[in-house]
């Protein structure tokens, strides 16, 4: 396509040096009366992945906001591609997910460059733009989904649902389009799938609202910034990502939640990439994200401590989906939805999944198969709990409180319950369930003191 194109009609070059890194640069172009179409291309020196143990050369991020401005919320934001796009089309009946086509208003534009990696040689870089360059919209692949859900052990309780709360799509870094995205997580069992494309909504169209047989669709973003993603579920709109430092993110934050979006913490651990904020206002943490071995260990720390503190924040999990086609040997994120897998006492729509999560009625598994684990006050007994665990067999629950390991039992069958005392000075207790080597299978949010 490149190569067809012709000479440009805006040329725009400069260099980042390492004091610029991880700061947004709004670079001007005009934009003349009666475009139809914008092609940007752009390139720059030392070119390495986004992946953060990736080290030595140059990352840059791209965005695009339109005449009606750059300002936090503006609706001249055209939308953000991070560095997975070299080569954009915004044209007034569609643009490259994921942009927004529309009208082509004249003025000035901007160009959004993000230098997430300076390297040792510095990064010169290059933005090229056609106005008139007669792309045409790409051939889209096929999405529909024919095979049906799998078979495999229901809920031990009505009304609990499985679900995923973070994937990606074309809209980011993904591979599949959203209905793929989705179908994927039909056939993996799910009746509900947060979508959490980064720093756009755009997806949220092409997603649909779902509905049996095909999960759910609980509509959300995973803002990106450069020191860390937290993740808004239920939002319509986007939210601002481009100033790294925890007042103006914790700003964000606040606003999202201020406007009823449910807010998540993501991956808070080494190579998440990690949160570097601090302990700024939220909903919920995502303790789980991926394989369980993937440092997970060090965000259920994080969570704990906050717990300990009298924070009521409530533990999920996302796979973080990213590639339906591509198996890699190492993964860092799911290679399939619903690993892990968040579980839901809620109805099967968007408003009720957001009311379960925010009463923290939620535990979260290795996959759809579970195991389950359901901890709740035991009913008639004051400073009892029960808990119920499926599916996992041979191996151990554990019992914790802002004490430490209060309990541990063998888990004898298959189908398993126990009732257990909280211990008098408690705030309260949460479980596990893990095997012989201490891989958490299961975890449950906590009943707090109160309660029981």
């Amino acid at each position: 396509m490149s190569a067809e194109l012709g000479p440009a009609d805006v040329t725009l070059r400069g260099r980042f040096e390492r004091e610029h890194e991880r700061r947004y640069t709004h670079v001007p172009f005009e934009v003349p009366p009666g475009v139809r179409q914008i092609h940007l291309r752009y390139a720059y020196s030392d070119a390495i992945g986004h992946d953060p143990s990736l080290v030595g050369g140059n990352t840059v991020d791209l965005g695009l906001f339109d005449q009606r401005g750059t300002a936090p919320g503006s609706p001249g934001f055209r939308g953000w591609s991070g560095s997975d796009k070299t080569e954009i089309t915004v044209d007034e009946a569609w643009a490259t997910p994921p942009y927004r086509g529309g009208p082509l208003g004249a003025g000035t534009w901007h160009a959004l460059l993000g230098p997430y990696k300076v390297g040792p040689r510095g990064c010169d870089w290059t933005v090229e733009l056609w106005f008139h360059a007669g792309v045409v919209s790409p051939e889209r692949r096929p999405t529909s989904a024919s095979r049906p859900p799998p078979a495999f052990r229901s809920t031990a309780r009505d009304g609990w649902l499985r679900g995923d709360l973070h994937c990606h799509s074309i809209y980011s870094d993904g591979d599949s389009e959203p209905p793929e995205m989705l179908g994927a997580a039909m056939q993996a069992g799910l009746e509900f799938l947060g979508v959490t494309d980064h720093n756009t909504v755009a997806h949220h169209a092409a997603y649909g609202s779902g509905g049996a047989p095909l999960p759910v669709v609980l509509p959300g973003i995973e803002v990106t910034t450069y020191g860390g993603h937290w993740n808004a579920h239920g939002t319509e709109r986007w939210h601002e990502f481009r100033e790294p430092d925890a007042d103006s993110v914790g700003r964000a934050m606040r606003a999202a939640m201020d406007e009823g979006a449910f807010v998540t913490v993501n991956h808070p651990k080494p190579l998440g990439p990690e949160w570097l904020y601090g302990e700024l206002p939220c909903h919920a943490i995502e303790v789980w994200n991926g394989p369980w071995l993937h440092l997970n260990a060090v965000s259920l720390a994080w969570w704990d401590d906050r717990l300990r503190r009298g924070e009521r924040l409530v533990a999920v999990g996302g796979s973080d989906t990213h590639h339906l086609r591509r198996t890699d040997p190492t993964p860092r994120h799911a290679q399939a939805p619903g690993r892990p897998t968040t579980w839901l006492r809620a109805a099967r729509d968007a408003a009720s999944v957001l009311g379960a999560l925010r009463g923290g009625s939620a535990f979260v598994s290795a996959s759809p198969r579970g195991p389950q684990l359901y901890l709740d006050p035991e009913a008639g007994r004051p400073g009892q709990v029960r808990v119920e665990v499926r599916g996992a067999a041979g191996a151990a629950l554990l019992l914790l409180s802002d004490e430490g390991c209060t309990a541990a039992a063998p888990i004898v069958a298959d189908e398993w319950d126990a009732a257990f005392d909280v211990p008098a000075r408690a705030r309260y207790l949460r479980a596990e369930v893990v095997d012989g080597a201490g891989s958490v299978l299961a975890l449950a949010n906590p009943v707090w003191a109160e309660a029981v």
